[in-house]
């Protein structure tokens, strides 16, 4: 059973609230403001998540407060348009929040409180989230559903945990190193043809292998990526700085022999 409730607005939302809705006013407003719509506003959405994640990877106290505001803002700003199109408001969204955590907590909030580990509450979240597709009448699965706007990787990752709280997984990461040298394997094989299409697929799966073996070992795959950009970038720096002091064309063996000093010095700084 879920607890019925009341969600107030809390007094210091009041000021950020009333705050937008001035700068939404016909007469009184900003025009930019003025103008914007839920759809203007999305791309802003996802800048202000990407901002907020590398300010929480700073461990910067000042931007995680500036950047979880700015966050906070896109919300209130998203509720200040569907309640002037009589959609909802933003109490709707705090209310349903609030009473979906307490649904997806019965060992918590219900009558019969029980501990549960970690795996036990994701495999128990999937079959709540289950029940509630059904509930809302929805057909797809979990593993059908799929949002175009949002990163592949970020898809695959999820995939890959809702199948592992389902009790489809990979048992440690040596199994993991096995699929990933039996996809390169594949993507060997399909070198020798001249189907796009199916390189791409095996090239695909390659890649779905190496996010597994991040999320076997609880490394976030985009910043995996991201660091073997700036570690890249920066080698690039070092190399062709070596290189535009050498005056004739580099062999192969040369050019293999500058990359392994430029990792060396990169390393050593």
């Amino acid at each position: 059973m879920e607890k019925s409730f009341k969600t107030k607005e809390i007094n210091y939302l009041d000021d950020l609230l009333n705050i937008i809705n001035h700068l939404r006013d016909p007469k009184h407003g900003c025009e930019w403001d003025i103008k914007q719509t839920a759809k203007t506003l999305s791309p802003h959405i996802i800048e202000e998540a990407y901002e907020l994640v590398e300010a929480l990877e700073s461990e910067n106290t000042e931007n995680i407060i500036d950047e979880l505001g700015d966050v906070l803002l896109q919300v209130i700003f998203q509720c200040q348009i569907a309640s002037e199109n009589k959609l909802f408001k933003f109490r709707d969204v705090v209310d349903k929040a609030a009473k979906k955590m307490i649904r997806r907590h019965p060992h918590i909030f219900g009558e019969q409180k029980e501990k549960r580990s970690i795996e036990e509450q994701k495999k128990f979240w999937e079959e709540i989230k289950t029940k509630e597709r059904k509930e809302k009448g929805e057909k797809n699965s979990t593993f059908t559903k799929f949002n175009k706007f949002k990163p592949p990787i970020n898809q695959a990752i999820k995939l890959q945990k809702t199948a592992s709280s389902l009790g489809m997984d990979f048992s440690n990461a040596s199994e993991v190193i096995l699929k990933i040298e039996e996809e390169t394997r594949e993507v060997k094989n399909t070198l020798k043809n001249n189907n796009c299409k199916e390189k791409k697929e095996e090239i695909g799966d390659l890649f779905f292998s190496v996010i597994n073996l991040t999320r076997l070992l609880n490394f976030d795959p985009e910043i995996c990526i991201y660091e073997a950009n700036k570690k890249f970038a920066k080698r690039c720096e070092i190399y062709f700085s070596l290189k535009d002091k050498k005056n004739h064309p580099l062999s192969k063996e040369e050019d293999y022999k500058l990359w392994q000093l430029t990792k060396k010095i990169e390393s050593e700084k």
